[in-house]
């Protein structure tokens, strides 16, 4: 399975978090796809919580949206099956959380800092960013906001990126 550009979502947490409003994000969605598909990239969606998307890349469903290690472990069965050019995480951090990596700086009064860099990397799941320190995946991240039930940011921000 290949394709330009692969988009990773929890379906499960985006309809619990919009619920009357996801319809409206999954047509966004659709309109992306085909929108990607006039500009010649082939675009999968591949819901990390559904356990046949997961079955094609050989991975395990997400079953806990929270769960940092899952979350990794999925992302990297999508990279590795469908080899894209790059990946698109779709949602804020309540949706497709960031990984908590320890604070390499000392003295700010930070002890963790959430981050997307390991999704870009290759090495497992680690909280320790000495681990990610090679990115061999071109990740970004359209996130909604956080907390938020009002799906007209995400979808705006969809049509946009359509």
């Amino acid at each position: 399975m290949t394709a330009n550009k692969v988009i990773v979502t929890n379906l499960s947490a985006l309809r619990l978090k919009y619920s009357t409003g996801f319809q409206r994000i999954r047509d966004a969605i659709g309109q992306l796809i085909a929108a990607d598909k006039k500009r010649g990239l082939t675009t999968l969606l591949v819901a990390i919580d559904s356990a046949a998307d997961m079955r094609s890349v050989k991975g395990s469903p997400v079953a806990t949206a929270s769960d940092q290690r899952q979350v990794k472990a999925a992302i990297d069965a999508v990279w590795r099956a469908c080899a894209p050019d790059y990946l698109v995480i779709l949602g804020a951090p309540d949706v497709v959380p960031m990984q908590i990596l320890r604070n390499p700086a000392r003295g700010d009064g930070d002890a963790n800092v959430p981050s997307d860099l390991p999704y870009a990397c290759a090495a497992p799941y680690s909280s320790d960013p000495s681990a990610f320190l090679g990115a061999t995946r071109v990740v970004g991240r359209l996130p909604d906001l956080v907390g938020s039930r009002n799906a007209a940011y995400l979808v705006s921000l969809l049509g946009t990126a359509a």
